[in-house]
């Protein structure tokens, strides 16, 4: 839940000087849930039923801008699973609204299995981040939060600080390594900095992302793909 993050930010920043506010703190912790939703996504399963017959269906509810669909089974429940070739599988936008297009014909009621990235949530209800990499998160923001200080004790006049320059210099370094050692926890955690994404990224650039029309594709991810 979001309070054990801001228990574990608080333990592993220790601001004693109370610099570091209680809203800085809460909107550090949801930008890093934010940037793990972007390295490490959700995967949601959810059984989309057609509200019309023909070959649009509607994006599940929990679709964002940023989702990507993993796979669509249909028909549902044949062994081996039926999936439907992601790459005949666009998002058709009209006027009013979004929707999935698909290469085959649905009745009215009739469900596709969809199974998409979503981001992760962190409140006071819910915590869909793995156990596994809840410190990693604490850690990224964290992370954030000490290059705040780092900056902030560098920038500081001698009349707010009662130490001389090396003394101030040697906090902000203190403060900016810290920072590097809490980033290389979420890195060993997750894969990679969040820097380092782009290194990601380019493995995908490749793939056509859009067919003759324009539409957008979707494209199913490594057969490895984790789905829980």
């Amino acid at each position: 839940m979001f309070a054990d993050y801001q228990t574990a930010v608080d333990s592993l920043v220790r601001d004693r000087d109370s610099v570091i506010t209680t809203d800085q703190r809460d909107a550090a912790i949801n930008a890093a849930v934010t940037q793990y939703s972007a390295d490490a996504p959700r995967p949601v399963v959810v059984d989309q039923a057609a509200t019309a017959a023909g070959n649009t269906l509607d994006l599940p509810a929990g679709w964002t801008d940023d989702s990507v669909l993993v796979s669509a089974e249909y028909p549902i429940g044949q062994w081996p699973p039926a999936y439907l070739d992601a790459s005949d599988v666009q998002i058709y936008a009209s006027p009013t609204v979004r929707q999935l297009r698909l290469p085959v014909q649905l009745a009215v009621d009739e469900s596709v299995r969809l199974t998409y990235t979503a981001a992760h949530l962190v409140d006071d209800a819910d915590d869909t981040v793995p156990a596994k990499h809840a410190n990693a998160v604490a850690s990224l923001a964290a992370s954030w939060l000490c290059g705040q200080l780092a900056s902030y004790y560098a920038g500081e006049s001698e009349s707010t600080i009662s130490a001389d320059t090396v003394d101030r210099k040697t906090k902000s370094d203190r403060w900016r390594a810290r920072a590097r050692d809490l980033l290389a926890v979420y890195s060993a955690a997750v894969g990679s900095a969040p820097s380092d994404r782009t290194k990601g990224a380019s493995a995908t650039a490749q793939m056509q992302r859009s067919d003759s029309l324009g539409n957008r594709r979707l494209f199913h991810p490594p057969t490895n793909w984790p789905v829980s």
